[in-house]
C-alpha cells in the first residue's frame, strides 16, 4: 500500500484536470455508477473535531474509498475492487480543500448554464475560500471577484493575496455589499447566522451554500426557481438545511420534497434545465466520491511514474 503525505498531493493535479475528474464523477453518480455508504456519514461521537467516516464505491474506476473526516487531520483510504486490498492511504488536508474549491466552480458552471459571470461574491476568507477563488477564476473567468469576511481586514488581506496571484479580486465591508449585483454567490464560513438574505440578491443569481452552519436565509431556498443538493443525507447533518430544520422553518420530508434534484442528476442531464429567470441554489456539503476520484488520479500518476 502506498502512503501519500500532504505534500505528495499538493499540486499533483491541475485545476482543469480536477474539474474534468469531478464532472465525470458527478455524471457517474447521476447515472448510478457510484454507490455511497449507508448512512452517507457515520459520526464518531460528538466531539468538536467532527470525526466521522464517509465511503463510496466507484464502479467506473474500479476503486472504493473511505474518508476519515476530521477538521484537523482528514485521511482517505483507497481499495482495489479487483482484489479487495487497500492500495493507498492519503493525508488529504490539502487535497480536500482543493477538491472543495474545484467542485464549487464545477457546480456553479452547471447552474450558470453559460450565463455571463461578471461578478462573483465569496463570503468567507479561509483556506477553502482561497481554493474556490482560484478555481472560479480559472474555470468561469468572472470579471470581478468580491470577498467579504467577518473582519473587513481579513477580507482585504484575502483580496490582496488573490490579486498577487493575478485574480481580479476586491474586498467588501459586509456580505450584503459583496453580493450586491453578484451573478454568483458562494458562502463558505464558520458562521451560524444568516449572512445573505433575499433582498441582497439580484434576480437570476446563482447561490452555493457550502459552510458547516447557518449562512443563508431560508427564504432564498423557498423562493428559488431550482434547488439542488450534492448529498441529501449529509446536507441534513450540517449546513443550511440542517439549520433550517433545527429552527423549525422546514422539516426533513419537506426539504427533500422541495428539491429539483441532485447535482449528480443535473450533471447527467436527468433533471430539467434551469429556467431563464429566478434564483438557482445548491447546497454543496461534500461528496466523498469526488475525493476518492481525485485520490485515485494521484495514485495512478504515482504508479505510472514508478513504472516509467
Amino acid at each position: 500500500m502506498l502512503y501519500f503525505a500532504e505534500a505528495d498531493s499538493r499540486g499533483a493535479i491541475e485545476i482543469a484536470l480536477a474539474a474534468q475528474i469531478i464532472d465525470d464523477t458527478y455524471r457517474a453518480i447521476g447515472e448510478g455508477r457510484v454507490h455511497a455508504s449507508a448512512p452517507s456519514m457515520m459520526r464518531i461521537g460528538t466531539t468538536p473535531h467532527r470525526l466521522g467516516a464517509k465511503g463510496a464505491v466507484l464502479d467506473h474506476l474500479g476503486v472504493a474509498g473511505v474518508r476519515l473526516t476530521s477538521r484537523a487531520a482528514p485521511r482517505l483510504m483507497l481499495w482495489s475492487l479487483e482484489t479487495g486490498e487497500p492500495v493507498a492511504f492519503f493525508d488529504e488536508r490539502t487535497m480536500y480543500r482543493f477538491r472543495t474549491g474545484v467542485s464549487a466552480a464545477v457546480v456553479a458552471g452547471y447552474l450558470l448554464r453559460a450565463r455571463p459571470l461578471r461578478r462573483a461574491a465569496i463570503i468567507g476568507a479561509g483556506p477553502i475560500a482561497s481554493q474556490i477563488a482560484l478555481a472560479i477564476h480559472e474555470l468561469l473567468k468572472p470579471s470581478q471577484i468580491v470577498v467579504a469576511s467577518r473582519s473587513p481586514e481579513s477580507a482585504e488581506r484575502f483580496a490582496a493575496d488573490c490579486r498577487a496571484s493575478g485574480l481580479p479580486a476586491s474586498s467588501a465591508q459586509s456580505a450584503p455589499e459583496a453580493v450586491h449585483e453578484a451573478d454568483l454567490v458562494v458562502t463558505i464560513t464558520t458562521a451560524n447566522e444568516v449572512l445573505v438574505r433575499r433582498e441582497h440578491l439580484k434576480d437570476g443569481a446563482t447561490v452555493l451554500s457550502m459552510g458547516g452552519g447557518l449562512e443563508i436565509d431560508h427564504v432564498i431556498w423557498a423562493s428559488a426557481a431550482v434547488r439542488f443538493v450534492d448529498d441529501l443525507s449529509y446536507a441534513l447533518l450540517q449546513g443550511d438545511a440542517h439549520a433550517w430544520i433545527a429552527g423549525g422553518l422546514i422539516d426533513a420530508a419537506g426539504f427533500e420534497a422541495s428539491l429539483s434534484g441532485t447535482i449528480g442528476e443535473l450533471a447527467a442531464g436527468r433533471v430539467p434545465d434551469r429556467p431563464s429567470d429566478g434564483i438557482a441554489m445548491a447546497i454543496v456539503q461534500g461528496t466523498t466520491a469526488l475525493d476518492i476520484a481525485l485520490a485515485h488520479a494521484v495514485y495512478d500518476a504515482r504508479l505510472n511514474n514508478r513504472n516509467n
